[in-house]
């Protein structure tokens, strides 16, 4: 209960730091000079590196004039950490521009997705969201199109991670599902539609007069929120990036949310999603519209509470949320899956043995599963 405790005040304190996007209720919380002037400053600011927040911190701080509250060394910490980030975001801005022009002329159809389109759609300043890639979803009919475009322009495949491509510190991460059944096909099965139905609802946006494609508002907010849950939720941006989204929204948006996540088999995902939220950024979501999400589990609440003592969810959680609803079959196939998937992705897994045959990755395979069983157990 100590941990918990400890890590709860520690995020509360950092969200008073960070604030909240613009259009929501200011919270009560004790003022930046006195937070930062505690011993544990060190602690909210590691903490603020870990969970991606820190430009937002660095920016809040410089804005209100309290990065002063700080000594040489923290500001150091902080404004290092943005300028890391505006330094590759700027690069992988570039090399994009550089990329949509030939993917255009060849009538290639993409997706940008993740970071760098929230940093063209709710970021107005390049360092405050930390990237690493640039996220594409590519029509599978187009994947080969796509490839010889990149090759021609100096990207070489990741030899382990065969739709990563890149070009010197520039990574290209190419999905040809949006829920990345390029690696567990199953996951197909997470969607009670075809991946058409939510290229359908994609929006247009123009970088440097280039079109590409988004995905629509409330797709955007399912996706955000199931890749967060992919990632064990190991980093606080990824729920930032959605009450940023819908900040501004009406009930009317909030009702065509849930209605979206019915019509593709996510009302989970939204209760999952909006249950963390609520839990560690103390975001609420309108009360007529709590009474319309699914309800959770106990074992499914219990999980997702584990974030809070954690610091992030168990690598196991995605099996349970992620199948959570979705049937016997569907939800067994995807966690078989899951946990013994093809020869060819354990190989990632345990790149440093490239070649084991089948049956050892298999046997290797079993006591990974085993000891991370125990050690969240612990």
């Amino acid at each position: 209960m100590q941990r918990i405790a400890i890590f709860s005040q520690t995020s509360q304190n950092l969200l008073a730091l960070a604030g909240m996007p613009p259009a929501v209720a200011p919270r009560k919380t004790r003022s930046a000079e006195f937070l930062l002037k505690e011993p544990d400053a060190d602690l909210l600011i590691h903490t603020a590196v870990k969970e991606g927040l820190a430009g937002i911190v660095y920016k809040n701080l410089q804005k209100s004039k309290k990065l002063d509250s700080l000594n040489a060394r923290q500001r150091e910490q902080l404004e290092s950490a943005y300028y890391r980030a505006l330094q590759l975001n700027l690069k992988l801005n570039h090399a994009l521009k550089q990329i949509l022009p030939a993917l255009n002329q060849g009538g290639i159809r993409v997706v940008l997705l993740q970071g760098m389109e929230l940093l063209h759609g709710i970021y107005n300043d390049f360092g405050l969201r930390p990237i690493s890639d640039i996220d594409l979803w590519v029509h599978a009919n187009d994947f080969n199109k796509l490839i010889y475009i990149l090759k021609n322009q100096g990207y070489r495949r990741d030899p382990l991670y065969p739709n990563t491509f890149r070009k010197g510190i520039i990574v290209l991460d190419i999905h040809t599902h949006i829920l990345w059944a390029d690696r567990i096909r199953s996951r197909k099965s997470l969607l009670v539609k075809s991946q058409d139905a939510i290229y359908q609802k994609t929006r247009l946006l123009a970088i440097d007069g280039q079109p590409v494609r988004c995905l629509g508002s409330y797709d955007q907010v399912l996706y955000l929120g199931l890749h967060a849950l992919k990632h064990n939720v190991d980093r606080l941006i990824w729920l930032f990036d959605i009450t940023y989204l819908v900040a501004d929204w009406d009930v009317a948006d909030w009702r065509a949310l849930l209605a979206r996540a019915r019509e593709l088999g996510q009302e989970k995902c939204i209760a999952h999603t909006f249950y963390l939220i609520r839990l560690l950024l103390d975001y609420h979501i309108p009360a007529e519209i709590r009474a319309d999400l699914v309800p959770l589990n106990p074992i499914e609440k219990k999980i997702l509470r584990l974030r809070q003592k954690k610091g992030s969810l168990p690598e196991w959680s995605t099996l349970i949320l992620f199948s959570s609803g979705k049937g016997p079959l569907k939800s067994s196939a995807f966690i078989l899956e899951t946990l013994f998937p093809r020869p060819e992705i354990l190989r990632q897994v345990f790149a440093e043995a490239p070649g084991l045959g089948a049956p050892r990755l298999y046997t290797r395979r079993f006591f990974q599963l085993i000891k991370m069983m125990r050690a969240s157990l612990k």
